[in-house]
């Protein structure tokens, strides 16, 4: 699940193609636009780990397409 983004009370979270709305007070505190969530023992929490091994994929594209030019 990504927090596509926030309005006002809500986070509108992506999960397998469909938008989700989750109250911002079910949710970590210091969330934000693109964090992955999981839930543990029925919580949310944020999943750094996932986070950033995304990143890393992303980094590593755009570095494969920097170098093909």
């Amino acid at each position: 699940m990504v927090i596509d983004r926030i309005e006002g009370r809500f986070a509108l979270v992506e999960n397998f193609g469909e938008m989700i709305e989750i109250p911002l007070c079910q949710l970590p505190e210091n969330v934000r636009e693109g964090d992955i969530l999981k839930i543990e023992n029925g919580e949310y929490i944020v999943d750094n780990t996932s986070a950033e091994d995304e990143k890393n994929k992303l980094f590593s594209r755009l570095e494969n397409i920097l170098n093909k030019e």
